[in-house]
């Protein structure tokens, strides 16, 4: 036999093993290669560092990396004070997760963390990621659970959440008997099934998301109408940057603090993307185009007292002038909002976060939640963060602050009052999603 050709394929093997290695021990050859692509997108929590791969998944360590696929998906930093329902744990993983809605407890104020996770639980866990991300349960138009012989073992409460991986894929048949396929919903969770299933999850996320925005195509032009300049200081733009526009040239293509409210969508949209397609194709092609910016912020003291202090947001590098002419004018007006939180660019699979463009920024998250709404303007279901009670908590925006003015008069849209059944008064977008 040729042993260069076994040293090579050995050496090729070698390669491919390399990365699971740092995170899992034994990772199955069927897995590598998901296991990999969790490792690079970051869902790996430390705790599973050095683990049998094949082992089953216990329930604290699913929570730890489903708040990582959380973070992964909605661009936002999963509350760091929740406090634990349960008496038998004190982890401030579970009880994240669970103020999220991912996971619940067995009764009782019971969680059992250590306890393995069966297949059905674990597609119950998947589907409760989609309501804490989107803020509504995604609902399969198929029952493909019927194409198993083993239907029958899914329970009740399992069964939409198991139709729902399933029908997308996320979670397929685990065994084939005399030509029967079945499912095993009953059957525990492996460390790396977890991933296999966590990075389809991720990847497939898109056929998930729920609709755009509830505000209609007419709403989406965010140049003020009042604007008395609009349209010269358009037209000057478009003159001066005619031969640019469809270039990667960065100075170019950035855009002023002064002309940010005056530019229409399409030329918004020409001068961030340099072309007429909204977003970036790749997290590769994203990282390239942001940018750290470090801003004056005023945080809180314990005694109360306000303290100027440093913070770094990494945003899209085409609108980075603009978002510290922006935080320099928060951070220097009279209110001196104190921000102790902020998120901006964070790659996300949903192709319509602004996120992924780097195009929008939260701020305070917890003190400014997310939720949606009904026809009378009542709250239905928080989604994220936990309250917004303007000049009761110093950290949440109100409506007629200087945050919401300053951001709105560099042409940013608000989400505590874009759109008509959802709230998110955490988010500032530049193109109002």
């Amino acid at each position: 036999m040729n042993l260069k050709k076994i040293f090579c394929a050995f050496a090729s093997f070698s390669l491919a093993f390399t990365a699971c290695a740092e995170a899992f021990v034994g990772v199955s050859d069927w897995a590598i290669e998901s296991v990999n692509k969790a490792i690079d997108i970051g869902i790996v929590p430390e705790m599973l560092e050095n683990t049998q791969a094949q082992n089953a998944i216990s329930r604290e360590e699913f929570c730890a990396v489903a708040i990582k696929i959380y973070e992964n998906l909605s661009g936002k930093n999963a509350p760091d004070d929740a406090i634990s329902q349960f008496t038998d744990t004190d982890s401030s993983i579970i009880a994240c997760a669970n103020a999220l809605g991912i996971v619940n407890g067995k009764g009782n104020g019971i969680f059992d963390p250590y306890s393995t996770i069966s297949r059905q639980e674990f597609c119950v866990m998947l589907s409760n990621l989609i309501t804490a991300v989107e803020g509504e349960q995604y609902v399969p138009q198929t029952r493909d659970t019927d194409n198993f012989n083993d239907k029958s073992d899914i329970a009740d409460w399992a069964q939409n959440a198991v139709e729902t991986m399933v029908s997308k894929s996320i979670m397929t048949g685990s065994s084939k008997i005399n030509g029967e396929s079945f499912l095993n919903p009953l059957k525990t969770t492996s460390r790396e099934q977890a991933m296999v299933m966590s990075v389809r999850f991720i990847e497939n996320y898109s056929e998930f998301a729920s609709k755009a925005p509830e505000h209609d195509d007419s709403q989406q032009d965010y140049v003020s109408q009042e604007n008395p300049n609009k349209e010269e200081n358009s037209n000057n733009e478009s003159g001066n940057n005619e031969n640019s526009q469809n270039t990667n040239n960065f100075d170019k293509k950035v855009i002023l603090p002064e002309e940010a409210a005056a530019l229409s969508k399409d030329e918004r949209m020409l001068r961030i993307f340099g072309n007429s397609e909204i977003g970036f194709s790749s997290k590769d092609e994203a990282e390239l185009n942001m940018v750290n910016i470090e801003v004056n912020v005023w945080k809180i003291q314990k005694d109360e007292t306000k303290k100027p202090a440093k913070m770094t947001i990494k945003v899209n590098k085409n609108l980075a002038l603009v978002y510290e002419a922006i935080f320099e004018e928060i951070f220097n007006s009279d209110e001196q909002f104190p921000i102790k939180d902020s998120g901006g660019y964070a790659w996300r699979s949903n192709p319509k976060s602004e996120h992924r463009w780097g195009t929008s920024v939260d701020l305070n998250w917890k003190e400014n939640m997310e939720c949606r709404i009904d026809e009378e303007g009542n709250v239905t279901q928080i989604t994220a963060g936990s309250h917004w009670l303007p000049y009761d908590d110093p950290y949440s925006i109100p409506a007629d602050g200087d945050v919401v003015r300053i951001f709105k008069k560099y042409g940013f849209e608000w989400g505590g009052d874009a759109w008509d059944r959802k709230r998110d008064y955490m988010h500032f977008s530049y193109f109002g999603t």
